[in-house]
């Protein structure tokens, strides 16, 4: 135990800064280092911005619980879950508060029209600002303790994999965790195990308690890395420094004394919800979902236990707090995989972990080839087993950007649609609506679950409006402004996810707009007294061959899967009343062309 500490503290042999070995400390050295970070930084940073302004919005839980009720905050209006009823109160508004920094000044600034939809893409840019900061930080950290090779492979997983494209712009606790596992396990990497406890304190308290689970390989770093009581005192403090402004919210929203944080644990783990009400799926969940947002870098972080044994084995010792700081990886993978509902944003926490080892497998692979084939076949072949070694972690990069960039088209070309329809609804409505504060309801019913947020409706008088459908679950309802807003108590949630009547309209008689798919059509729709004013084509996953419907292969994908159309439709007799007299004449039957999108 106290070679472990020794270890864990640095105080021992463990590896010394690959720049400090080979570089000295001098202060030119440092110059160059300085330059490297800035452009690490630069290159993560530009992908994420990439990903703020081009990436979908993934899940509908983002849109419903974190997206709706923050436009609420600045606009005044916006859709509720039954989470964020004071009876309830399992949300949290200080986390929302968090994100206001960049969404406070662009609404002031682009107004409540057209602008929303611009301050939707900078917060996420703002969202990929921090997590550019935290990958930076680990970058910078991986290349101080495990030297320039790890660091350079790190930087091109972080940057190309599509699985962080997606995960760190999304306005979801699981991302906020994966910002605060970054910086902890930089903090490892660094031997500062206070850091790393301030970090994971704000990552549980502040966004996601359940990704504690994750979080516990480091806490036992703490505890053996630093005095008992300097590491509860520490960890008091926290506890208070993150609980009183997050209660402070809650008693300010809720409009009473609650906690929603012990409300969520009360709800998912004492046992008064049950999670697989919102859906089951088998345990190789993740391994799938994995291996297309991660590919080449999951089937390395695999290999990672086995390189970690192998170094032990030939006694040349291992990098521990690289192994230290990629085991929460491990250990969330086995926490979430036995759980019975499972989403993939769940895997978000550990991203950067699973680049990591991916990083440190793939620089030892040359060595490992190299020492494996001068062991196993004769002389004539060394030569051979060199080149080999050299070509392999670059044939290993190339696919993993190649799969990457595939999956990366094969989702924006595929379901890119929705943001687009919504973009396409009458910007300009005529000023008597607005005077007379009279709403246009944009009306939706199969396709609820890929509405963009309100940040994509570009007035202030739409409003969305949910027709029934095949679905049979509970859905969001407005904000009541006039009734309590953020405090009120509705009647009208539950939390076993049962379906409410009132939530939803029984035909769209009484709709302005109606987004639906081509191949939607319950009995109440009637859509003769309706007129196309735009569609974008989008892809039929169930009809579609799973190969190319998971990655965009050129010409193949446009053969092989099957398109429909996703449509906005206008009533006749709103026509006149939104200022949409003249309309060019669509065909209700057929979505734009591939070579459109």
């Amino acid at each position: 135990m106290f070679e472990l500490r020794k270890r864990l503290t640095g105080l021992s042999t463990a590896p010394q800064p690959a720049q400090g070995r080979r570089q000295g400390l001098s202060r030119k050295p440092q110059q160059r280092w300085s330059a490297s970070i800035k452009v690490a930084f630069l290159v993560i940073f530009s992908a994420r911005l990439l990903s703020a302004f081009l990436n979908i919005v993934h899940d509908c839980d983002e849109v419903f619980n974190y997206w709706e009720p923050l436009h609420y905050l600045f606009y005044g209006y916006g859709l509720q879950t039954w989470e964020y009823s004071s009876q309830y109160a399992l949300r949290s508004y200080w986390y929302l508060l968090l994100h206001t920094g960049t969404l406070a000044p662009a609404t002031v600034l682009l107004g409540d029209a057209e602008g929303k939809r611009m301050a939707f893409f900078l917060t996420r840019a703002g969202l990929g600002f921090i997590s550019a900061v935290v990958e930076t930080a680990l970058f910078r950290q991986t290349r101080l303790y495990a030297g320039d090779k790890v660091a350079r492979y790190l930087l091109l997983f972080l940057t190309a994999s599509s699985g962080m494209f997606v995960a760190s712009t999304a306005l979801l606790p699981s991302t906020f965790a994966m910002y605060s596992m970054t910086a902890a396990a930089a903090a490892v990497l660094a031997r500062s195990p206070l850091a790393a406890e301030a970090s994971a304190a704000i990552g549980i308290i502040w966004a996601w308690p359940v990704a504690a689970i994750a979080f516990l390989p480091y806490a036992i770093y703490v505890l053996l890395s630093t005095h008992l009581f300097t590491s509860v005192a520490a960890a008091l403090g926290l506890l208070v420094f993150t609980l009183a402004p997050l209660v402070a919210a809650d008693r300010i929203f809720y409009g009473q004394w609650t906690v929603s944080l012990w409300n969520f644990l009360k709800y998912n783990v004492v046992g008064g919800g049950d999670s697989a009400l919102y859906g089951v799926e088998p345990a190789s969940y993740y391994v799938k979902n994995g291996a297309l947002n991660l590919n080449v870098a999951l089937a390395l972080f695999c290999l990672y236990p086995l390189a970690v044994l192998l170094q032990l084995t030939r006694h040349s010792g291992t990098n521990v707090l690289l192994a230290l700081a990629v085991c929460p990886a491990y250990v969330w993978f086995a926490a979430i995989s036995a759980l019975p509902h499972k989403e993939e944003r769940f895997l978000y926490v550990v991203y950067p972990l699973v680049c990591l080892a991916a990083a440190a497998v793939l620089s030892s692979l040359p060595s490992v080839i190299q020492q494996t084939a001068t062991t196993i076949f004769p002389k004539p072949f060394h030569k051979t087993a060199g080149l080999v070694a050299r070509l392999t972690p670059r044939c290993c990069a190339a696919v993993f950007v190649l799969l990457s960039v595939s999956r990366l088209a094969a989702l924006l070309l595929g379901y890119g649609a929705p943001m687009h329809i919504y973009s396409k609804l009458p910007s300009r409505v005529p000023a008597h609506l607005a005077e007379a504060n009279q709403t246009v309801p944009v009306c939706v019913a199969a396709e609820w679950y890929r509405f963009p947020s309100s940040f994509f409706l570009p007035s202030p008088i739409y409003r969305l409006q949910f027709v029934k459908s095949g679905f049979q679950g509970l859905l969001p309802r407005p904000f009541e402004a006039t009734v309590d807003g953020t405090a009120g108590s509705s009647p009208y949630f539950n939390d076993r996810n049962s379906e409410v009547a009132e939530n939803s309209w029984d035909s769209i008689d009484e709709c302005a707009f109606l987004v639906k798919l081509q191949n939607e059509s319950p009995p109440h729709y009637d859509t003769k007294d309706w007129r196309l004013l735009a569609s974008r084509r989008f892809l039929e996953a169930e009809q579609s061959p799973p190969l190319t419907r998971a990655l965009y292969i050129p010409f193949l994908s446009a053969r092989s899967n099957v398109y429909t159309g996703y449509q906005l439709f206008v009533q006749t007799s709103w026509q006149q009343a939104v200022g949409l007299m003249s309309l060019p004449q669509h065909s209700q039957g057929q979505a734009e062309e591939p070579s459109d999108i």
